[in-house]
């Protein structure tokens, strides 16, 4: 079954899990992004576990660098 990528309601985290980083990149499905991360789209900074238990999050700042290089400053922000 295909998960369908839905913006989160008010604000976009700075963390996004998959269906958000999907859906914050403009990608119809979350499969559609996953098959460009490394791509087009970075990969994720954290990425562990397998089956089930697989956890995947990108940094928002690391899709906008990717989205508009020119719009982000290189200097990482402090977490």
């Amino acid at each position: 079954m295909t998960k369908h990528a839905e913006i989160p309601t008010g604000c976009w985290p700075a963390v996004l899990r998959d269906e958000h980083a999907a859906a914050y990149a403009g990608e119809k499905t979350v499969d559609a992004f996953l098959s460009r991360v490394g791509k087009i789209w970075p990969k994720p900074f954290i990425d562990t576990g397998t089956g089930k238990g697989k956890f995947r999050a990108w940094r928002k700042i690391d899709l906008d660098r990717a989205i508009d290089p020119g719009s982000v400053s290189g200097v990482p922000e402090a977490y």
